[in-house]
């Protein structure tokens, strides 16, 4: 199978008014490791099709939009699958939209490694030595899955829209255990991901993992009551979402976004102004591409500049639906710098210092979130005593009112901004 005979296939469907094909096609060099021993080594080739079928209707005097998607591997028999998902789009009565058309202009972003496409498997050994690479003190590495994946993207649709695109990804995931006499009892479990061998800098992940581990051991648990909280780490990786999904366009057209075009993001505010942008182009970004799901050209997007809302994040469809901008969908997560130091966040205290949760994921509609604390430290008179358990909670809108961001900045996986910011009161929940 291929795509010729994919669309000649669709095509067959007198009743589809468009359609759009994406093709995956990756290879993923796996190896897993017990103790610093190879456990398994394996290479994985897949490849796989997304089909969207399109149905131009009349449902009530108006037009609607039927649609279905399907997706199944390469080797698999895709006509009975293709025929039931046109069946399943005539049931389907949705706006209508266009899908983006050909001749759009697209920016060339670096999203491949060539060094890993080129050798895989000495890129293997170089992470592995990179995991093995020092002892750690009290530490044992109790296990680590490593891949590297080479990805290639086809994307063509019925509008004559023709894009490729080629991704590699490096994954980590291990988990270290501390030695306290005979007992292995202190667990910091971790994962990395990047675009390029140069960003991974793993050796330096793990020293910092297997602190995590030693503290563990020791850590207590936090004192109930309202403390200034910094957050930092991993929890950046979702500290924005709430905002982000607020100025999407499926927030807007659904009803449930909180933010209008031209006013302020955070009403009363008395920390810093938030500014936020979507930068599809970030160097090693996981999320830099030059398309989205639909084929659009994606560029740089200033979503929300000094706390006011000045860009809505349209993919083609909600950009039809609302009649507004086409800008294309998330990609990184740019966040601007404060003007604190690390030094003055950490100075002020009693506060709490928060870098890793269970789990860390504002509610999307009301902002409210409860995170469960698997690392920080609470911060007093210059010292930082490690801490876990026990949770943070609050409202996106009340805690951003009085939020300040650090001048320091950092990259993560697929943000750059500030490397900690601080709330001036949120709720602690432990002893």
């Amino acid at each position: 199978m291929n795509i010729k005979q994919l669309q000649e296939f669709i095509r067959s469907f007198r009743e589809v008014s468009s359609w759009e094909i994406r093709r995956w096609r990756k290879k993923s060099y796996q190896r897993y490791l017990i103790f610093d021993r190879i456990e398994s080594q394996r290479m994985v080739e897949s490849e796989k099709f997304i089909v969207t079928f399109y149905l131009e209707q009349k449902w009530e005097g108006q037009k609607v939009l039927g649609e279905s998607t399907v997706s199944f591997a390469g080797g698999e028999d895709y006509r009975g699958r293709l025929t039931s998902a046109l069946e399943m789009a005539a049931l389907v009565k949705n706006p209508v939209f266009r899908l983006p058309e050909k001749g759009l202009i697209y920016d060339p972003i670096q999203t491949v490694d060539p060094d890993i496409r080129e050798q895989p498997l000495i890129y293997l050994d170089r992470i592995q030595e990179d995991l093995q690479g020092e002892p750690l003190e009290r530490v044992k590495r109790s296990s680590a899955e490593v891949f590297l994946e080479d990805k290639e993207l086809f994307l063509i649709n019925s509008n004559g829209l023709e894009q490729e695109a080629s991704f590699t990804e490096i994954l980590v995931d291990f988990v270290l255990l501390a030695e306290k006499g005979a007992r292995l009892d202190g667990e910091s479990q971790g994962t990395r991901r990047a675009r390029f061998y140069k960003d991974l800098r793993m050796a330096e992940i793990v020293r910092q993992y297997g602190q995590y581990a030693r503290e563990a051991q020791e850590a207590r648990l936090p004192s109930s009551g309202r403390y200034p909280v910094v957050f930092g780490g991993e929890a950046l990786d979702t500290l924005f979402s709430f905002f982000i999904q607020h100025a999407s366009g499926p927030a807007c057209f659904q009803n449930w976004s909180q933010l209008t075009l031209g006013e302020p993001v955070i009403h009363d505010l008395r920390g810093e102004a938030l500014s936020l942008s979507s930068n599809p182009s970030l160097p090693g970004g996981l999320e830099s591409r030059p398309f989205d799901s639909n084929g659009l050209p994606l560029r740089p997007v200033k979503v929300i500049k000094d706390n006011l809302f000045k860009t809505r994040l349209n993919n083609k469809r909600y950009a039809d639906y609302l009649k507004e901008e086409a800008t294309g969908e998330l990609s990184n997560v740019e966040v601007g710098p404060g003007s604190h130091s690390l030094v003055s966040f950490a100075a002020d205290g009693p506060g709490y210092y928060l870098c890793r949760f269970s789990t860390f994921e504002p509610n999307p509609i009301t902002g409210a979130f409860s995170g469960e604390i698997r690392t920080g430290y609470f911060l007093e008179g210059g010292r930082k005593t490690p801490i876990k358990g026990g949770s943070v909670s609050g409202t996106m809108q009340k805690a951003f009112r009085q939020a300040y961001f650090s001048k320091e900045i950092i990259q993560r996986e697929s943000f750059l901004g500030p490397e900690a910011v601080k709330i001036d009161r949120l709720d602690i929940t432990g002893q």
